[in-house]
């Protein structure tokens, strides 16, 4: 029974959503902003705290634990409470009358860590649709608002398509090895069966982490939600999604070899030339991702689009994490620089699009490059970290970010895999461009004093002081992780 300790952070978490969902009628109105946070952030940290309690055991042989998924649950924690902390602030200022937004999101982060540990394919869609159904209610709880309603619209039918494709994908796995763990070995005669059941269950994944060709609904239901929830669901379900991605992908390599490594950092997994083919999938959505990612981000004005397709790009270059160290040539992985980029990357998007929250004003509409001119200058202290962010997600040193990406693009070199690393390594550059050029408006001189009026109005701290000890949180993890990386790495 000692192996259900790995459950405890979930446990804890679900817990907080229970908790908060539990008492949210019977707080008054006025301050269900101002106690159900604080509430749903206490048991963020508990469950953070919990990692330490983690063992290597398997639960059920439905769950697994160790050192990167520690590290990745951990980091979906963090994001969790950035999430907390910038939907405090926009509901609290927009006088929104329910406080059921914390619950939902911890029942979404309870889905996002099941993801990560998840090592059986119906364990794994329960994590999905566990993350999945709140944020679609995290999305269009603005209901008054038309993008809203747009884009939780489009997130749920799309959504809706996909998680049935990867029900039909699974149904396949079953058939072709009488099982749903992620390291079954094939029964004879049935690979072609299973090659098409794990291409479904690999879109079903894609779509969820908002790669090309799957990345669609992206900009339409980053808009439509609010600047908070948009920062949750760049991080927290993207860290899901390509978690039990890299767990799907290990179990696809050695299922032959019927073995069921971790995310180990110093050996390698080989495997046979029968998994190679493989390989053209990864290439084609890693180059349409950055491609996409970079250069549509170029033409956008709104801070929330432009993050949206560096969400897009951003999983291209992870997913080039799935081909390291030489899978190209002698067919061995390991998805360490995968995870510590992944891990960057959400910090960064979370910590960036939550203080974008509290820039924005009480009207988080009022998040273009325009209308966020110069509010550096008001509120340095939020804008600061939201540079540290931004500096992350273009790769500049000394933030984690850099580091990141030097070890994914040096390590491609490294697997015969130039010239994609070099192709990446110049669409992070034009990526960079509109990373800075936010970080440049947050602090250029405001054009006139009638904006600033509008735009600096938000002058109560009341839902501000979880904001800025989060923003501020996100920005020192970014820089302690690029100081000491193994920190990160070993969990």
């Amino acid at each position: 029974m000692t192996n259900f300790i790995n459950l405890l952070p979930i446990v804890l978490v679900a817990a907080g959503a229970l908790v908060t969902l539990a008492a949210e009628p019977f707080i008054k109105d006025e301050n269900k902003h101002k106690i159900l946070p604080w509430v749903a952030a206490l048991f963020v940290a508990c469950g953070m705290g919990a990692f330490a309690l983690v063992n290597t055991d398997t639960v059920l042989n439905l769950y697994a634990m160790d050192p990167i998924r520690r590290m990745l649950g951990i980091t979906v924690l963090i994001c969790a409470f950035l999430g907390i902390a910038g939907i405090q602030w926009t509901l609290g200022h927009e006088k929104f009358k329910g406080g059921e937004a914390y619950g939902l999101m911890l029942l979404a982060t309870c889905g996002a860590l099941f993801m990560t540990q998840a090592i059986d394919f119906v364990a794994l869609f329960l994590g999905m649709e566990l993350t999945s159904f709140p944020v679609y209610a995290l999305v269009g709880i603005r209901r008054h608002q038309e993008n809203a309603g747009e884009g939780v619209f489009k997130y749920f039918v799309s959504g809706a398509v996909f998680s049935a494709l990867y029900l039909y994908g699974v149904a396949l796995i079953y058939g072709a090895t009488g099982s749903t763990n992620f390291f079954a070995s094939i029964l004879d005669g049935r690979a072609p069966i299973y090659a098409v059941g794990i291409l479904f269950v690999i879109f079903g994944l894609l779509f969820k982490a908002g790669a090309a060709p799957f990345h669609f609904w992206v900009a339409d239901v980053y808009t439509g939600a609010s600047v908070a929830v948009t920062g949750f669901m760049a991080a927290v379900v993207k860290v899901g999604a390509l978690a039990a991605l890299g767990s799907v992908w290990l179990g696809l390599l050695v299922t032959k070899a019927n073995t069921a490594p971790a995310w180990n950092l110093a050996e390698p997994v080989t495997i046979g030339s029968q998994s190679r083919s493989l390989y053209l999938v990864v290439l084609i959505v890693a180059v349409l991702s950055m491609v996409i990612g970079a250069f549509s981000g170029l033409a956008q004005k709104s801070i929330r689009r432009i993050l949206a397709f560096s969400a897009v790009m951003n999983a291209g270059f992870i997913v080039i994490g799935f081909l390291l160290p030489n899978y190209a040539n002698n067919g061995s992985v390991q998805l360490g620089p995968m995870a510590y980029f992944l891990m960057t990357y959400a910090v960064a998007s979370a910590g960036a699009l939550t203080g974008i929250a509290y820039l924005a004003g009480k009207d988080d509409k009022n998040e273009t490059l325009d209308d966020l001119q110069g509010v550096g200058r008001k509120r340095p202290f939020v804008a600061l970290g939201v540079a540290v962010c931004l500096a992350s997600l273009a790769g500049l040193p000394p933030v984690a970010g850099f580091l990141a990406k030097f070890t994914l693009f040096t390590d491609a070199f490294s697997a015969g895999l130039g010239k994609l690393a070099a192709f990446g390594f110049a669409l992070s550059l034009v990526a960079a461009v509109y990373y800075l050029r936010v970080a440049y408006v947050l602090f250029a001189p405001r054009k006139c004093e009638c904006e600033e009026k509008c735009c600096c109005k938000c002058t109560s701290s009341a839902f501000g002081y979880l904001l800025k000890f989060s923003v501020a949180m996100a920005a020192l993890v970014l820089l302690a992780v690029s100081i000491f990386p193994g920190v990160a790495l070993i969990g």
